[in-house]
């Protein structure tokens, strides 16, 4: 029964920290009525981006000595003031930079460790579905949070009247689900020393993997209702396809992560990507109207989901469950480059062409060679595998 409610725990807890992904949503807000630039909002998101990886080092360091409850304690309380005082900045750029960037990323990356870590540790046989049943929870979390901001603004509030909402709410709904999540007796997790724990080629695969993987999507999820804004798509739409690739975001990994436990991640990685290649590709070239951009949106968010649970798959797979918790914070750093760069040249190319064409393009290139890389690794396998035999 606690591994039920481990996962449990684990998906309502990723329900709140994956609120990031409906950036689109706050970064209109904070344009439109804080004249935040384009560049300065996808800064605050790519932060975010960056910092929590980050900490997931440090939660895997630590986790032994601190143990998970603390961990997700710590990361409702930071999550929780992050988003306080952003409500309270009276949308100062530096306040909401240093209160959802900073306090907010490392909030949500101390709840993504503990979420996608410890149902991994109960359901070792089935890591691609436990996997994919939590990071599904970080994907789902953008539709609600969606609903949300449409609701509270139609009723008047402001987006800092959400920040202020959202660090209440989101901070007691942690702290309560934090009473349920438990590691499993016979873990025996260690920490890895910097003698045992080398860069190896498979450890660079998975890092480039995730950084092209993610790249591409975070350069245009940031912005995905300022692209579609762009097409003159009515506002009912542009939320509508927000929370379809929220949907998206939230079915693929299930998806993905089902079946890569029958036919291997690395074939789903390739397939992931391609799919997000493709769809981000027609999203920039195309005259879009709402049923393209809702029908794009949801291809994207579906490729995008995969990349969370794959990797995390495929690492646990090729180093163990046991140091899982160790190496894959060092594998996501890649994504953490990607939330970097992504976000901040998908703002300059807008403001330096008024237009997401370029952008566009430039993050399809990138998801197809990250799939690319994966597919490349099929075949040699295979072609290995069949001459040894």
């Amino acid at each position: 029964m606690q591994r039920y409610l481990t996962v449990i725990s684990a998906f309502f807890i990723m329900l709140c920290v994956g609120s990031v992904y409906a950036w689109s949503m706050i970064s209109s807000e904070l344009i439109n009525n804080f004249d935040f630039s384009s560049v300065q909002s996808q800064l605050v998101f790519g932060t975010i981006i960056a910092i929590f990886p980050g900490t997931m080092i440090f939660a895997g360091k630590f986790e032994k000595l601190l143990g998970v409850r603390t961990l997700t304690l710590l990361s409702a309380l930071f999550f929780s003031v992050g988003y306080i005082v952003s409500g309270l900045s009276d949308g100062n750029f530096y306040v909401i930079f240093a209160g959802i960037g900073v306090f907010g990323g490392i909030g949500t990356g101390l709840g993504y460790f503990v979420s996608i870590t410890t149902p991994a540790k109960w359901f070792t046989e089935k890591k691609g579905l436990v996997t994919g049943i939590t990071v599904a929870g970080f994907g789902l979390a953008s539709f609600i949070f969606s609903m949300v901001i449409e609701n509270l603004l139609i009723s008047g509030k402001s987006i800092l009247d959400l920040f202020v909402i959202i660090g209440i709410v989101y901070g007691i709904i942690i702290l309560f689900f934090l009473n349920f999540i438990k590691v499993p007796l016979t873990d025996k997790t260690v920490v890895i020393t910097k003698q045992t724990f080398k860069v190896d080629g498979k450890f660079i695969k998975l890092f480039f993997g995730i950084f092209f993987g993610t790249f591409a999507g975070l350069l245009i999820i940031g912005s995905l209702k300022l692209i579609g804004s762009v097409h003159n798509i009515s506002n009912h739409s542009l939320v509508i396809g927000v929370s379809v690739f929220a949907i998206a975001n939230f079915s693929g990994p299930l998806f993905f992560g089902a079946l890569s436990d029958y036919i291997g991640a690395s074939i789903c990685i390739f397939l992931a990507l391609l799919l997000q290649a493709v769809s981000i590709f027609f999203l920039g070239y195309l005259d879009l109207n709402s049923v393209t951009y809702i029908a794009l949106s949801f291809l994207i968010g579906f490729g995008f989901g995969g990349n969370f649970v794959l990797f995390a798959k495929e690492t646990a797979q090729v180093f163990g469950i046991h140091d899982f918790g160790i190496i894959y914070p060092y594998v996501f750093l890649g994504y953490a480059i990607a939330g970097i760069f992504g976000p901040l040249i998908g703002g300059f190319l807008y403001d330096r062409f008024n237009n997401y064409d370029f952008a566009s393009y430039t993050a399809s290139v990138m998801s197809l060679i990250g799939g690319l890389i994966f597919l490349v690794n099929y075949i040699v396998s295979k072609i290995t595998s069949n001459n040894k035999s």
